[in-house]
């Protein structure tokens, strides 16, 4: 996946489906071309710590390995409402991702996008 760095984030917000939960909102847009690019954004009001933050990241990113050969772009935001968060929130947030990445391949059959 490319880092979010080179991804659109407004383009991908605006036009893209929605996929959300008390966790997180999760909006991914389907291209023709290019590999898939995944943006996240954890806020630091949200999760203060550092290391939190970066183990958050690794977890979403290992959470969405099984969309890595599609076409599409992915921007996770994570909920700034929840309060604090705690580490066991990592677990329930990457059992969350695995099934909405399994719902957006369901959708992508069920389009036909190749």
């Amino acid at each position: 996946m490319i880092p979010s760095s080179n991804i659109s984030f407004d383009r991908v917000i605006e036009k893209g489906h929605l996929l959300s939960n008390e966790y997180y909102k999760l909006f991914y847009i389907f291209k023709n071309n290019g590999t898939c690019r995944l943006g996240i954004s954890l806020p630091k009001a949200a999760i203060t710590k550092a290391h939190d933050r970066n183990r958050l990241k690794r977890v979403i990113r290992n959470s969405m390995d099984s969309l890595k050969k599609e076409k599409l772009d992915l921007v996770f935001l994570l909920k700034k409402n929840r309060g604090q968060y705690l580490k066991n929130d990592d677990m329930i947030v990457r059992d969350h991702l695995i099934r909405d990445s399994k719902t957006i391949l369901l959708k992508k059959d069920n389009d036909g996008i190749s």
